[in-house]
């Protein structure tokens, strides 16, 4: 599994991605990870390869199932998860930046090809489905990409690939528009702020007070505006990205388990645990021990105990 890393803006850093060679292949396995809430520049192109993913950005969520496709555009705030838990869900992801495809800014590529998605605020993600013929092509495309990033010296056939699925692309959004997000942009841009302030201060003792005051609003606002954006209130995320950061170090490090629960952001090892075991119904020495998958016991960290600051 690739490691997921962000910047302090909640910009992945994303691996293997070079100025040189603004293109990458990402092969991640989702049964046991999630990708936590993040936007880049770049733009992404994939499938399912096994199982089913759940994509979801600000106020919107799509399912991708195994043998579907995915366009997530540029600048989006997303995440990802296993959408069918205790499934294996393998995702291969195209990656890259437009300038791959538009040569240079303000080219004739960019402004005729490129702008008209990547500037449409109204388009973040577009499910692939199988059974037309414009999405079939682009499916065959992205499987063809798969295998050839095995040679060596692929780089034009790679682009040539891309530019040629890109023209598809833009048929499938005007032919099969599909679903489009409704939230207004004020309310995209508090969440965002909020979960931006949530990953940058996780391993502190945060208040719901703290994380209204990143997105300028009062407590009863940002809860709501966080519950409509994500489905979750904002001390429910923080405690949910807080277990998924223990998850990986719990796999990842030989930290041991006070250490990695403080790390995370809880405030003593007793605490850590009862959150932990509601969560997914094991101890973290068992999860670390038995190095297998688990599964939400209640159906997410929504239910685990909570304190008036966290």
């Amino acid at each position: 599994m690739r490691l997921f890393e962000t910047d302090e803006n909640q910009i992945e850093r994303i691996e293997g991605m070079t100025t040189e060679y603004p293109y990458c292949l990402h092969e991640r396995d989702l049964t046991d990870f999630v990708v936590p809430w993040h936007w880049h520049e770049e733009l992404e192109l994939g499938y399912i390869q096994e199982g089913v993913s759940k994509i979801l950005t600000i106020g919107a969520e799509y399912t991708v199932r195994q043998g579907d496709g995915f366009f997530i555009n540029s600048n989006v705030m997303d995440m990802k998860q296993n959408g069918m838990p205790g499934t294996r869900t393998l995702e291969i992801n195209h990656i890259f930046h437009p300038v791959f495809l538009s040569g240079h800014f303000k080219s004739r590529f960019e402004k005729k090809y490129l702008d008209p998605v990547t500037k449409n605020r109204q388009i973040e993600v577009h499910v692939i489905r199988r059974g037309h013929p414009s999405s079939d092509r682009i499916l065959k495309n992205l499987y063809r990409l798969r295998e050839l990033q095995d040679s060596p010296d692929t780089e034009f056939q790679t682009r040539n690939i891309l530019s040629e699925t890109w023209l598809l692309l833009l048929d499938e959004l005007r032919d099969h528009p599909g679903e489009r997000p409704q939230m207004g942009v004020e309310q995209r841009d508090r969440s965002r702020s909020m979960i931006a302030y949530i990953h940058q201060n996780y391993e502190k003792k945060l208040t719901l007070s703290e994380i209204a005051r990143a997105a300028g609003v009062s407590e009863r606002e940002a809860s709501r505006c966080f519950k409509k954006s994500t489905g979750q209130s904002p001390v429910g995320y923080l405690i949910a990205f807080r277990l998924n950061e223990a998850k990986k170090l719990l796999r990842e490090s030989d930290l041991s388990i006070t250490e990695i629960g403080l790390r995370c952001g809880f405030s003593d090892s007793a605490y850590f645990g009862k959150t932990f075991r509601a969560a997914y119904g094991i101890t973290p020495g068992t999860y670390r021990a038995n190095g297998q998958t688990v599964q939400l016991s209640r159906g997410d960290a929504r239910s685990c105990p909570s304190k008036t600051a966290f």
